[in-house]
């Protein structure tokens, strides 16, 4: 059989705007379990730490700065929610 990986969210925490220019950013942990009912070590539990942004500034090499909406699409559909939530204008 083949392992087996799910994900789901374990916490998410808000971060306040540092300033009037900022907006606040989220930190989403998620814990992905992997499992294979053949194998008797598994499932295994580890963790993986996302850290998201309104916005990805990026700077090219005349220095011009562009700032990029962070696509959350692929995110599970509770951090797509707070995401919305805590960015809003």
């Amino acid at each position: 059989m083949a392992i087996t990986k799910t994900r789901v969210v374990g916490r998410i925490e808000v971060y306040p705007a540092i300033d009037a220019d900022s907006d606040p950013r989220l930190m989403v942990v998620y814990e992905n379990t992997f499992d294979d009912s053949e194998d008797d070590t598994l499932p295994e539990t580890t963790t993986s730490t996302k850290f998201l942004e309104r916005n990805i500034v990026s700077v090219d090499e005349e220095g011009t700065e562009t700032s990029t909406p962070t696509d959350v699409t692929g995110e599970d559909q509770l951090v797509q929610d707070v995401c919305g939530a805590v960015w809003t204008d």
